[in-house]
């Protein structure tokens, strides 16, 4: 088996179903879905039924729900040699597929590859700042190069770093960033990261928007990751300058609702970065700062 794809998803049939529909429209056929249903119901019955007749396909209804902990429970009975964590909601290009095996057919199955990502409409996303050009990451740029439902990577790998942080997203001790925290854990352990231009998903464009709670959630686990990962004085400086910028600018233009939003999430990065358990489990990385 070449490709083990894990989904988790919670009562999106629809989205679940325009997926599968992108799978079938692949150029490269050897992979295995592995649904991880945690909806609580029986509505994917008769999708997993249809689509299991297709390709191999494993069902599965964890005990315990939360993103955080059904990519781990999906990837611990993936049996592919490149592992992936699509969204539930986003469709891959006809050759995405391809053209990752076709990556990793020239580094011998090592490192990762991550990409762009466009909207329904095969636009360019509005979600976000990402890079411009294909490259090689580093600790500074994967900030910026990661498209987490476009993540590609040797299944031993994932598996010889423990798989994703479950103390990191959504409903976590710290609300984000563990797509980054999983790819500067590869780097440390030596793995080359590349950013290809061309290798496309399409996902749903995420209208902006300034939900000052989440803010500071969110901005708590970048800070969080990087203290755990060493982040350099560049990229430290860079992510909490940002939000400063943003209070000031915000405020210039008498924009309330903006400057407390970027308050927040300087405050959550701040708040993550100086607590006392990133500060722990830095002392207890033994990886060294990545250039």
């Amino acid at each position: 088996m070449r490709f083990s794809l894990v989904v988790p998803t919670v009562a999106r049939l629809a989205e679940v179903e325009a997926f599968m529909q992108g799978l079938e429209k692949q150029t490269f056929k050897d992979f295995e879905v592995i649904l991880v249903d945690q909806s609580g119901s029986d509505i994917y019955d008769d999708l997993v039924a249809r689509y299991s007749a297709k390709w191999p396909f494993k069902h599965l209804r964890p005990e315990v729900n939360g993103l955080r902990y059904a990519r781990n429970f999906g990837a611990s009975v993936a049996v592919g040699d490149i592992i992936s964590f699509p969204d539930d909601d986003c469709i891959y290009e006809p050759d995405t597929l391809q053209r990752v095996n076709d990556y990793f057919r020239k580094t011998g199955d090592t490192g990762f590859i991550t990409g762009a990502v466009l909207n329904l409409n095969g636009a360019p996303t509005a979600m976000g700042r990402w890079l411009t050009s294909s490259q090689v990451l580093n600790s500074h740029s994967v900030w910026t190069g990661l498209i987490e439902f476009n993540f590609f990577m040797p299944r031993k790998m994932f598996e010889k770093i423990h798989g994703f942080d479950e103390d990191l997203g959504i409903g976590a001790p710290y609300g984000s960033a563990e797509g980054p925290d999983l790819a500067l854990r590869l780097m440390a352990a030596g793995a080359q990261g590349y950013h290809d231009r061309a290798l496309l998903v399409r996902h749903m464009d995420k209208p902006a928007s300034l939900n000052t709670a989440r803010a500071f959630d969110y901005g708590k686990g970048l800070g969080y990751v990087l203290r755990k990962n060493h982040a350099t004085l560049k990229t430290v400086l860079t992510f909490f300058i940002r939000p400063f910028g943003g209070v000031c600018l915000s405020l210039l233009r008498r924009q309330s609702n903006k400057a407390a939003y970027y308050s927040k999430m300087l405050q959550g990065r701040l708040s993550g970065y100086f607590c006392r358990e990133a500060a722990e489990v830095a002392r207890h990385n033994t990886g060294k700062a990545l250039s």
